[in-house]
């Protein structure tokens, strides 16, 4: 497994929301709210910038006051703070990250280009040259997520990418079992892999995923923080553990249903219904993007009563 020289990726990473005020200004205090909440659960780490926590809608200097906030709240509560870096264009993403390690993150998550499709070999450039822009001590995480940019991170790309010493975890967010057991099986001992949602990780530990990327959890921080380390154990066939995997996947399923509004449109609100459930205070996502309609909002909160209970139990 890799080594760290900040503090190690591993276990569930809630998604921070991005919060913002009434006039769409960044509201700092709600994102250390966030993170707090993260810290209080007992979750190792947390990821702020994701595609759900709106990287896209930030200016250079919004991003950097969230940067800045997010280290220093969240190595105050103890976490691991990992900060997005992904980018239109390769030169702010490696500022992104840059900036990102001199704060003091632990990791950074970083995605190919998006807005217009990038070819595999493109991308491996890409990942390459801003991993060799940075000091070294910060880890990246990389982040497979076609629907961004056009490209899949496949198997026989980590050949070379294996090869950058930096380059220590991926968030696998591409759910096809075909390639995300062959990413696993072959680069699972040298990468630390994260599924690209919580109730994934059932499967996921089981071929040596080591964490989770965090978005239903907000509805039972701390019944999923122990949901994923009992999956770490090994107790997947623990009535508790199978109980917690129900509760997740009731939640995530509810998502999916053909009569609710479309995931990748809705990204962002649906980050803010789930995470209000847990206490984070999100705003509304900076338009075009909207929040969910209310009869969505209202089955995210039905279908997230199961979690709630266990939440209540702990």
């Amino acid at each position: 497994m890799p080594e760290f020289t900040r503090k190690p990726l591993e276990g569930l990473l809630p998604l921070i929301p991005l919060s913002l005020d009434a006039d769409e200004r960044i509201d700092l205090d709600g994102v250390r709210h966030s993170i707090g909440l993260v810290a209080a659960s007992g979750a190792p780490g947390c990821i702020v910038f994701g595609s759900m926590g709106q990287m896209t809608n930030v200016s250079p200097a919004e991003y950097d006051a969230v940067c800045e906030t997010a280290v220093a709240a969240g190595h105050e509560g103890d976490l691991a703070v990992i900060v997005g870096s992904t980018a239109t264009y390769q030169q702010e993403a490696i500022r992104r990250a840059r900036y990102a390690e001199a704060c003091g993150a632990d990791g950074s998550m970083l995605a190919a280009p998006y807005a217009l499709p990038v070819t595999p070999e493109w991308a491996m450039n890409f990942f390459v040259e801003v991993a060799e822009s940075l000091d070294g001590d910060m880890a990246l995480m990389l982040y497979n997520y076609s629907p961004l940019n056009g490209v899949n991170i496949s198997a026989d790309m980590w050949g070379r990418l294996l090869e950058v010493s930096n380059i220590k975890a991926i968030k696998e967010s591409n759910t096809a079992l075909p390639h995300f057991d062959q990413v696993l099986m072959t680069i699972g001992d040298r990468v630390n892999v994260f599924t690209g949602n919580d109730p994934a990780f059932f499967h996921g530990s089981m071929l040596g995923a080591v964490g989770a990327t965090g978005i239903f959890c907000w509805a039972g921080m701390r019944t999923t923080t122990r949901f994923i380390d009992e999956c770490r154990k090994g107790n997947h066939n623990d009535a508790w553990v199978r109980r917690a995997y129900g509760a997740l996947q009731q939640l995530s399923a509810s998502i999916r249903r053909p009569d609710m509004p479309l995931m990748l449109s809705y990204e962002h609100g649906y980050l803010k219904a789930v995470s209000e459930l847990g206490g984070a205070r999100p705003g509304d996502p900076r338009k075009p993007y909207g929040p969910l309609p209310d009869f969505a909002t209202a089955r995210v909160g039905e279908a997230a009563q199961a979690l709630i209970a266990m939440e209540a139990e702990e």
